[in-house]
């Protein structure tokens, strides 16, 4: 995906992934503007999430952890 500062809404709580979630979805056209995500949506967003996690596990540094743990740090659910 290209980077896109709309999909960081101004005053958003950082560490809501369902945010990102819902203004990305916004973004691509899958719910207009203003509209709710629904949880199969959410569910779908977070499975996505857990997918790239475990891609990431393959990607460490002794100093920093790995990919995958960052990943669901910032995109896990809370």
């Amino acid at each position: 995906m290209e980077e896109n500062e709309d999909l960081e809404p101004v005053g958003a709580q950082p560490g809501d992934p369902v945010v990102f979630f819902k203004s990305a979805a916004e973004a691509v056209g899958v719910i207009r503007k203003g509209d709710p995500l629904d949880q199969m949506l959410i569910d779908f967003a977070y499975a996505i999430v857990e997918r790239c996690a475990v891609i990431g596990f393959s990607y460490a540094d002794d100093d920093f952890g790995n990919a995958g743990d960052h990943i669901r740090a910032e995109l896990g659910k809370l």
